[in-house]
C-alpha cells in the first residue's frame, strides 16, 4: 500500500465576510483604546480668583478696619500644593498672619515681608479661604502695599474669562485722636 499523506494546511482560511465582520467590532475597541491615554493625561479644568479688601477703620475693632485676601476655587477644584506669595513693600511680622479656615493654608515665612502660602488641601469649587493681614503687626506712619499672586498659573476651562490670579492693596497705618487707623490708599 503505497498511500501518499494528503496535504493539511495549517492555516485557517477566513471568509472575506469574517474578516468584515471582525473589523467592524474590533474598530471602536481600538479606536477607544488609543483615546484613553490622552484623556487620561489631560488636567482638570479649574480657576482661582484672588481679591484684596481694605476697609478704612480702627485698628483692632472687630468690624472695622479690614485687611486681607481671599483666595477662591471659582471654577472646579483648586488641587493641594496650589501655593501663593505674599510680598509687602514694608517689613511685616509675616508670621503672626492668619488663614481661615486655618486648616487649609500652611504659611512660610520667606523674609521680612515676604510669605509663601500654600493649599493643604483641595479648594472646592465655591469654597474661600481668607488671609487677615492685620494681625501682621503694622507700624504707624508706613504705607504698606501687599501683593498675593498665585505661583505658576491655574487651567481655567476658558482663558478669556478668567478669574484674576493676583491682587493688590495699599493702606497707611497712622494715629488719629489717640487710635491707630487704618486708610486704604
Amino acid at each position: 500500500m503505497t498511500g501518499t499523506i494528503p496535504e493539511i494546511d495549517a492555516a485557517p482560511k477566513i471568509g472575506r465576510r469574517e474578516l468584515v465582520r471582525g473589523a467592524a467590532w474590533s474598530a471602536p475597541a481600538i479606536a477607544g483604546a488609543a483615546f484613553v491615554p490622552a484623556a487620561a493625561a489631560s488636567t482638570p479644568a479649574w480657576d482661582v480668583a484672588v481679591t484684596g479688601k481694605c476697609s478704612t477703620g480702627l485698628l483692632g475693632i472687630l468690624g472695622q478696619a479690614a485687611l486681607s485676601f481671599t483666595i477662591t476655587a471659582a471654577q472646579g477644584t483648586v488641587p493641594t500644593g496650589t501655593s501663593f506669595t505674599l510680598s509687602s513693600s514694608s517689613l511685616l511680622n509675616v508670621s503672626a498672619l492668619v488663614a481661615s479656615p486655618n486648616s487649609l493654608v500652611a504659611i512660610s515665612v520667606l523674609g521680612s515681608s515676604s510669605a509663601l502660602l500654600t493649599l493643604t488641601a483641595p479648594l472646592q469649587q465655591g469654597s474661600s479661604v481668607t488671609l487677615d493681614l492685620m494681625g501682621g503687626l503694622l507700624t504707624v506712619g508706613l504705607i504698606y502695599t501687599f501683593t498675593l499672586q498665585l505661583n505658576g498659573s491655574d487651567n481655567p476651562a476658558n482663558p478669556a474669562t478668567a478669574a484674576p490670579n493676583s491682587a493688590s492693596v495699599s493702606a497707611l497705618v497712622q494715629v488719629d485722636l489717640g487710635l491707630r487707623t487704618l486708610v486704604c490708599i
